[in-house]
């Protein structure tokens, strides 16, 4: 069986026949991209989460852990995952009041056959009097709060869901150990990651498509076919399947990503939807409970000290003295917003298809653009390095760009961008493609230029050089990641005009 036909019996429980020619579409291109891995990938994949987990069990001096499963494969491929790397688990299913989401009699038999196919601990909590008794106790509502019948049920589901936590928070300290996190990517995105699958100390799967990964890796770890085989309709967001929903979550965010500046009412026309009613029907529904879902995403809010990044600060003091080192990152120091890393990869993938080869030369970015390519996988093939020219005298010293020019019309100015790019194309033997950044990143004007002011230019050989304006808004911070963003983008649109760049040989 391909990889292709793999996916939809896992992920959508039934052939190819089964999803519309735009889904069908979407996910041979999603594969070719990578962004549903193959089985090798995949082995990989539960063997790093196992040795992840094993490091952070041995250096953190802890060995339990309590989990809630839900009787679907996310719990039991976290508990599975867990098991595997040494924890002690202990898998709790519940009784709550009649007609409780989360907690049936099926879902209870479905968690005790996870355990024993996993040979852990079963513990059944009965909170079925703790439940009615904290609902009358909580009945009134405020003046401004939501009337109706659905609110009463958010309400109830919100009790019987910190009811849960505080019974594994509970379970946990009494054997001395963490309570481990069940929610899926695609579940975090659906809004489906509270009560059972959304609290916790250590989160297995929270990178884990439900549609694809989850499903085969429950089955590889020889968890019960139940628990891993999807059916139509049994999804727990009801109107897509979970397969349905990855892909189209990926196709919306390749084309925000990739088309900055859009909103929600432009994607039917940027995802090139047409006529497929089933895709117009999903794309609904994902944006419907995206929305829903995204301050639970957002929390908890970090705010930052007017004068200083005290959290931050308090952050690098433990990973400095106490943190274990399968535990201590950089990331504060490193990370990009993660659409910058997406567009940098599309850049690498892009440029080894084609041969390319880029050299940046960049000022107000300070050599963020060649940072953002650098950390990517492959970029060694295709990124000949950077001029960081911050200072007019650097542009002059280092990229040739003339001192008379820079005098007259300010460093912010296109033709400055245009020879700056000139410059590294001209200085780097190898590469085939620059960009040249020079602008206002503020906070204040400069030389009589607005803040937000950006020229960025792209110089390729046998290709017609080109430069764009750009007027960015924000803080400094808000210029730099748009300036970076629009920066990609240009290195990733084709290449027009005709030759007037370098030699104008063809590659």
């Amino acid at each position: 069986m391909s990889l292709l036909d793999s996916i939809i019996e896992l992920g959508h429980g039934g052939g190819r026949d089964g999803l519309s020619p735009w889904f069908l579409r979407r996910l041979k291109q999603q594969v070719t991209d990578g962004l549903f891995p193959g089985e090798e990938e995949l082995e990989e994949t539960g063997s790093s989460l196992i040795r992840e987990m094993r490091d952070i069990r041995e250096q953190a001096g802890v060995d339990g852990a309590v989990l809630a499963l839900s009787g679907r494969a996310g719990s039991a491929l976290a508990a599975a995952l867990l098991a595997r790397a040494g924890w002690r688990v202990i898998g709790c299913t519940f009784s709550m009041e009649e007609g409780a989401t989360g907690a049936t009699p099926d879902t209870a038999e479905r968690g005790l056959a996870a355990c024993d196919a996993l040979g852990i601990e079963h513990r059944h909590l009965d909170l079925t009097a703790s439940c009615r008794t904290l609902a009358a106790e909580t009945g009134g509502t405020g003046p401004s709060a939501p009337a109706g019948e659905e609110a009463l049920l958010a309400r109830r589901a919100g009790l019987r869901a910190q009811l849960r936590l505080l019974a594994l928070q509970d379970q946990a300290i009494a054997e001395g150990g963490i309570v481990a996190r069940t929610g899926s990517l695609s579940e975090r995105g659906a809004g489906l990651e509270g009560g059972l699958a959304g609290a916790g100390d250590l989160a297995p799967v929270q990178s884990l498509l439900l549609g694809w990964e989850i499903p085969w890796l429950a089955r590889r770890f020889g968890l019960p076919e139940t628990l891993w085989r999807v059916e139509p309709g049994a999804e727990p967001w009801g109107e897509a399947s979970t397969l349905e929903w990855d892909v189209m979550v990926f196709a919306v965010m390749e084309a925000l990503f990739m088309s900055p500046g859009q909103g929600a009412d432009r994607l039917p026309a940027l995802l090139d939807i047409g006529g497929d009613g089933r895709a117009r029907q999903v794309l609904d529904v994902v944006l419907r409970r995206l929305d829903r879902g995204w301050l639970h995403r957002a929390m908890p809010v970090r705010l930052r000290h007017p004068s200083s990044d005290r959290l931050g600060r308090l952050n690098a003091l433990d990973r400095r003295l106490f943190r274990p080192a399968a535990l201590r990152r950089e990331e504060d120091l490193l990370t990009l917003p993660s659409d910058i890393a997406y567009l940098a990869e599309r850049l690498v993938q892009s440029f080894t298809a084609s041969g390319d080869r880029l050299v940046t030369a960049e000022s107000c970015t300070s050599g963020l653009i060649g940072a953002s390519v650098a950390p990517v996988s492959g970029s060694a093939a295709v990124f000949e390095g950077g001029f960081v020219t911050y200072r007019t005298d650097m542009k002059t010293d280092a990229l040739g760009v003339s001192s008379d020019l820079l005098r007259e019309k300010t460093p912010y100015h296109p033709d400055v961008a245009r020879a700056m790019a000139e410059g590294a194309l001209r200085l780097s033997a190898r590469a085939t493609v620059a960009l040249a950044v020079t602008g206002v990143g503020g906070p204040g004007p400069d030389c009589g230029k607005p803040a937000g002011l950006v020229y960025i230019a792209i110089a390729r050989r046998g290709a017609e050089l080109r430069v764009e304006e750009h007027h960015f808004a924000g803080t400094p911070q808000d210029v730099l990641a748009d300036t970076i963003r629009t920066a990609l983008l240009m290195a990733l649109s084709p290449p027009r005009g005709t030759p007037r760049v370098g030699h104008g040989a063809e590659r």
